[in-house]
């Protein structure tokens, strides 16, 4: 499945399943089992503790892990944003169950029945077992009376989806037409460059405005701060543990000489840079405490899989002031490039209030669903819009910055997708476009929800 869907996410049918994965992820864990738990958010009347925060956490993080695989790095873990969606699971269910309760929709002892006995775990040869139910729920330590709450909340949140999403579903094979060429299409807009650096002779820059800033910043203009450090690695195979190693160090206050009574190698590593220093030790996020060692201190052990490090500053040198003159030229090209920048946006603002503008550049035909646009550079994902221009709406509202300059573009001509291809997909974007109108839909169901509800989070907690 997770296979198919990696290979095919282009498709509109494996989006339209992403979506759907998206919604049922709200009800998972709905009702969980929490005692006297650290509470991490409120939502109404409801607590959050930190247990059912953390399932959410690692439910997502999981389902990111068979997603990525080795591809889920720390870099794609804050992009994802983990944290946040996980806190936003539980809010939005929460809000959902506050809604269905106030709306009097309620889940019948047949309907509760009915969904317990198709539960595949309780279930022998093929029946509900009651034996079965009673004997997976006290393997796993769950109270009989909470679960069956649990599951109560559960199909309740679920009809109330079930309602939200019916109402946004409703669209016409013209609107999907208009969905896909919005997919499918490619547009050609007419642009016009905005180069901050053809306006500094446009800019107004006082010798008291570079004065000031020299002022509040000159303590940047220097060189780098360099250090000598010695260290001493020590692993599994090591004479001493680091801890005691530590311990004695701080005794001693010599690394070479108790590297020699210990059978350790020394390495001194010269005077460095900070630069060089965090390039070359990154991994043991060395920025983190060299700031704070004095000559002679010793670090702390820091731990890298089964090897361990302990560093001793053997001196340090301060980084040395630029000449003033040279700071100033360079402060006053700072100023002048940023003024520079603020001059020729507003020289775009000015040319889109004129509602049109000639220009004899265009980009040429490209997908409205492109994220870059050719010769210039990649949209900001905030401006992907511009692609959407028609001749009905044919001025982007706004300056465009892209790889230091500053763009305005209005709509040219456009190129719609076959009818052949439209027909070809007609079925599979159809079910998609459904989905993806349900969802907008629903997330802004949810939204105004949000808004009616006194929710507080506790961040400090996690």
């Amino acid at each position: 499945m997770l296979k198919f869907m990696r290979k095919y996410a282009t498709g509109y049918l494996v989006k339209s399943l992403f979506g759907i994965i998206i919604i049922v992820f709200i009800f998972w864990g709905v009702g969980s089992f929490k005692g006297k738990e650290k509470v991490v958010a409120k939502v109404g009347p409801y607590k959050i503790s930190i247990v059912e925060y953390q399932e959410s956490y690692n439910r997502l993080l999981n389902f990111y892990r068979m997603l990525y695989k080795e591809r889920l790095d720390e870099s794609t873990l804050n992009q994802l944003k983990i944290k946040e969606k996980a806190m936003d699971e539980i809010v939005d269910r929460y809000v959902l169950l506050i809604k269905a309760r106030q709306m009097g929709i309620d889940v019948s002892n047949k309907e509760f029945a009915e969904y317990i006995a198709n539960i595949d775990a309780f279930k022998r040869d093929g029946k509900f077992s009651k034996s079965a139910y009673v004997e997976v729920l006290k393997r796993n330590n769950i109270d009989p009376k909470k679960f069956e709450e649990s599951e109560r909340i559960r199909l309740l949140t679920t009809k109330l989806v079930t309602i939200i999403s019916d109402n946004g579903s409703i669209f016409s094979e013209d609107d999907a037409w208009k969905g896909y060429i919005k997919e499918r299409g490619k547009v050609n807009l007419s642009y016009v460059r905005f180069d901050p650096a053809s306006f500094r002779d446009k800019v107004v820059l006082s010798e008291k405005e570079v004065e000031d800033v020299y002022a509040k910043e000159k303590d940047r203009y220097k060189s780098e701060n360099t250090y000598r450090l010695k260290y001493i690695t020590i692993n599994d195979k090591s004479p001493v543990k680091d801890d005691k190693a530590y311990v004695d160090l701080l005794k001693i206050k010599n690394i070479t000489e108790y590297a020699k009574q210990k059978g350790l190698d020394v390495h001194d590593l010269g005077m460095l840079n900070e630069r060089e220093l965090i390039k070359r030790f990154k991994e043991l996020k060395i920025e983190e405490w060299l700031y704070g060692l004095k000559k002679g201190d010793i670090s702390l052990p820091v731990r890298d899989g089964s090897h361990s490090y302990i560093f001793q500053l053997i001196d340090a040198e301060n980084g040395k002031p630029f000449d003033k003159n040279h700071v100033l030229k360079e402060i006053k090209d700072k100023l002048i490039k940023e003024k520079a920048g603020f001059v020729a946006k507003a020289a775009a603002e000015a040319e889109i209030k004129k509602y049109s503008f000639d220009s004899k550049k265009d980009t040429g035909l490209i997908p409205r669903n492109s994220s870059s646009i050719p010769k210039i550079g990649m949209l900001p994902p905030e401006d992907v819009g511009v692609l959407l221009l028609t001749k009905d709406n044919k001025i982007y509202e706004k300056p465009i910055y892209i790889d230091s300059m500053y763009y305005i573009f209005a709509f040219k001509d456009e190129k719609q997708p076959e009818r052949e291809e439209w027909e070809k997909d007609k079925k599979s974007y159809m079910q998609y476009a459904s989905i993806k109108k349900r969802e907008e839909y629903f997330k802004n169901f949810i939204e105004e929800l949000k808004k009616k509800q006194k929710i507080e989070l506790n961040w400090k907690e996690i």
